[in-house]
């Protein structure tokens, strides 16, 4: 695929790709075939087209593209020139957030679509491992020559791949698809309290352990809401910390990206872990220990919705096996407290 640079713009030629739907498929199968794995990424991307345009009008698309969480990218997709091994003229380059205000003031956003993408290179095949949000898991499979092509369909046959479950749509076409009212909901949700479930999730098992050991060891109010304000002080901070060298950790991850993971996770867990203060300012400490699970099985439960929404898993399920995790966690802190209680 040559590259030409053109008034400060380049541009790709045609790409040749073959995606098809992988939900089955463990990444352990492409290293299995000697594939060498590049890095993983993290792709926000926003379709847009021109203003007082429909979908259905067009065929030719406007994506901007964070990257990392950081970097900005404009793309330009020309029309599909085929459906099956999709072929056409793409064009890239980087922009800046205030470019990206003024894309937003001409064209009309019409869905986002987030993914994790983990990039594999098999003789001369690029491997596109993605699991979209909402949409599920695809390999895409891309090759830069036209005398490359036969290796798509090689490559589909080494991974075991289904070949009736070639996707001929994009990422772009299948979340339009999909994209009912109740999806614009979710994903509203999701853009909102997404980044803080790490902290979310990580708060209410802990402070229902601290809340629940502590009163079967001691009876003491004071020695409850002590325990909480630990928790968010000094847990949130580990965890944080933790979360920003997991994030450091990863090929291709920026500074900021990686802080602003740890700092999500330190404000989900500081400010959902002070919450459980206010039932034991309100309440006796029996009857704030009860408010206190039953709130952090509703924030498990939200969570957890989340979660399975995003990922395209069964709602009911993942939901009733965290709260089945949560339930054992109170359990086991209350033996653990009461057994530590027997000592005095």
């Amino acid at each position: 695929m040559k590259n030409i640079v053109l008034q400060e713009r380049t541009f790709s030629t045609y790409e040749h790709q073959i995606k098809i739907r992988a939900d089955n498929v463990e990444e352990e199968r492409i290293l299995g075939l000697g594939a060498k794995k590049i890095g993983t990424v993290v792709h926000e991307d926003c379709y847009f087209v021109e203003k007082g345009k429909k979908v259905k009008d067009v065929n030719e698309l406007v994506r901007v593209r964070k990257e990392g969480g950081e970097e900005l990218f404009f793309t330009y997709k020309g029309p599909v020139a085929n459906r099956k091994i999709r072929t056409r003229l793409v064009v890239n380059r980087i922009i800046k957030q205030d470019e990206f205000e003024e894309i937003k003031k001409k064209y009309d956003e019409v869905v986002c679509v987030n993914k994790k993408r983990t990039i594999y290179l098999k003789d001369g095949v690029i491997i596109n491992y993605d699991k979209v949000d909402n949409l599920g898991t695809f390999i895409e499979l891309d090759v830069e020559k036209d005398d490359d092509e036969p290796k798509l369909g090689y490559l589909v046959n080494k991974l075991e791949l289904d070949i009736s479950k070639i996707i001929k749509l994009s990422y772009f076409e299948l979340a339009i698809a999909k994209f009912s009212i109740y999806d614009r909901i979710m994903n509203a949700i999701v853009d909102k309290f997404g980044k803080f479930s790490f902290g979310i999730a990580s708060s209410v098992l802990t402070t229902l352990g601290i809340i629940v050991g502590l009163n079967a060891a001691t009876s003491s109010k004071l020695a409850v809401i002590g325990g909480i304000v630990a928790v968010a002080v000094a847990d949130s901070l580990a965890d944080s910390i933790g979360m920003y060298s997991s994030e450091k950790s990863k090929r291709g991850v920026s500074n900021s990206s990686a802080f602003k993971a740890a700092l999500n996770v330190f404000i989900g867990k500081v400010v959902f872990t002070l919450t459980f203060i206010v039932p034991f300012l309100m309440f006796p400490v029996s009857t704030a220990i009860i408010v206190s699970v039953i709130w952090g099985l509703l924030l498990i439960k939200f969570v957890n919705f989340q979660i399975a929404y995003v990922q395209g898993e069964s709602i009911p399920k993942t939901i009733i096996k965290n709260v089945l995790i949560a339930i054992a966690v109170i359990m086991l802190s209350y033996i653990a407290g009461y057994l530590v209680g027997l000592l005095q």
